[in-house]
């Protein structure tokens, strides 16, 4: 069932467009809100997006039990919207009443390190997170210089979904394994009606939201070998980037794909024959498609050769404010929070998210819980499996603004075909301006 979690990936952009603002606001506090009290106990408050369940019920629970053991640090919940989120916490901080501890998209972890927003953790902590976390995850909540921003928590990653039925009446018993095969399969695959008018788009390179062309070229770009931007934000495009830009280019040219259709609305309704989406999409096309998710397949998002694959992951991670007077309670309890096992001998924040439909980011938990998972549905283990390759998302401070400008460019490629050449050399001179 897809929770209102899933649904925020739509809201992504629209809140990161102040990101700049906030971290720069951010900056600028020099307390929070939390206090202390005569006899001695600490309350510390945790402003986090889980508002509605069952998040929100999910993580109160885990509060509950901290709070029962622990009298002397209790701690407070604050929720907002997620589109709320960094506007939240930049009046709160602004004002002198800031959380001492925070939830954030790790995209903008880089921004809010370099204006001083975020406590760096002990030694054992970004340890901990280092060794024991899938290698995406923990790459997604460490910046350049090597600061770990805190512990990763809703974790996703890329794959090819694509629909069964819609592939076999073409021809096709298995998905595409290289970007030769997902050309034949999209073209061969794609539908249209005597007007022109779209019935099944062969292949959707977009998503919902969060600039909406960028992560499904990101994963084929992994699958290339390629990167977006290096530890300092500058771009890291190269001839693999073009080569990526040119596939996309002949799918839109043939007309195998097309930015006019959303994938999230017309691939449970079988007008979509395959799509690169996030691991949270297998929730609600249960939900929408019922019986019909049978036709459902997902796979590696595949790579100019046989073998080769690729990904995008991307996180959040809760983190503990710079100018909270309690950091060392804050981060006693982020431990707490992140490494207290259950009777299955599994943390409660990774069965948590587990059972919201995300992969968790611990590795020992996903060892225990995946292949249950992946028993009940086999579509999940392409996800589970990409934690161990996918590229992570940059978290660099100019991470946004050079996604935008990647997503700007594509729409150029796939709307107004332009030329990839003349494109790439653009997009790369606007990000290395930042």
């Amino acid at each position: 069932m897809r929770t209102a979690l899933f649904g925020r990936r739509g809201r992504i952009a629209k809140a990161a467009l102040v990101v700049g603002a906030a971290a720069l606001a951010l900056s600028a506090c020099s307390g929070t809100g939390s206090s202390g009290s005569d006899d001695g106990k600490v309350t510390l408050t945790f402003l986090s997006h889980y508002g509605q369940d069952p998040m929100k019920s999910g993580m109160t629970k885990m509060i509950d039990e901290w709070n029962s053991s622990h009298p002397d640090i209790q701690v407070k919940q604050q929720t907002v919207n997620f589109d709320d989120l960094l506007t939240t916490l930049n009046v709160r901080q602004t004002g002198g009443k800031g959380a001492d501890i925070m939830s954030s998209y790790s995209l903008w972890g880089g921004q809010l390190a370099a204006n001083g927003v975020l406590d760096k953790p002990s030694a054992e902590v970004a340890k901990d997170i280092t060794d024991n976390y899938s290698t995406a995850a923990a790459a997604s909540v460490t910046g350049g210089s090597g600061q770990v921003f805190g512990y990763p928590t809703e974790f996703n990653t890329y794959v090819l979904y694509y629909n069964k039925k819609i592939l076999a009446d073409a021809g096709y018993d298995k998905p595409p394994a290289t970007w030769d095969e997902l050309k034949e399969i999209a073209n061969k695959t794609t539908k249209k009606d005597s007007s022109g008018n779209y019935q099944v788009v062969g292949i959707s390179l977009i998503q919902d939201g969060d600039n909406q062309t960028a992560h499904p070229f990101l994963s084929l770009l992994d699958s290339a070998g390629g990167k977006f931007l290096n530890d300092k934000g500058d771009s890291a495009l190269n001839s693999k980037a073009k080569e990526t830009m040119q596939l996309e280019a002949d799918l839109a040219k043939s007309g195998a794909t097309t930015t006019s259709i959303m994938p999230t609305k017309t691939f449970p309704s079988n007008g979509v024959a395959m799509a690169i989406q996030a691991g949270w999409w297998i929730g609600s096309l249960k939900s929408q498609m019922k019986e019909e998710y049978s036709n459902v397949g997902t796979a590696p998002v595949p790579g100019p050769k046989a073998g080769e694959e690729g990904s995008l992951a991307y996180s959040f991670f809760t983190g503990v404010n710079s100018g909270s007077k309690h950091k060392k309670e804050a981060w006693e309890f982020l431990t707490w929070l992140n490494s207290n096992k259950n009777k299955e001998g599994v943390t409660e924040m990774g069965d948590f998210l587990a059972t919201n439909g995300l992969i968790p980011p611990r590795k020992a938990d996903a060892d225990i819980l995946g292949p249950k998972l992946q028993a009940e549905d086999a579509n999940l283990t392409p996800i589970y499996d990409a934690a161990s390759y996918a590229m992570a998302e940059s978290n660099a401070a100019n991470a946004y603004k050079a996604k935008t400008s990647l997503h700007n460019a594509l729409n150029e490629i796939l709307v107004n075909n332009a030329p990839v050449d003349q494109t790439f050399k653009n997009l790369n001179a606007e990000i290395d301006r930042k």
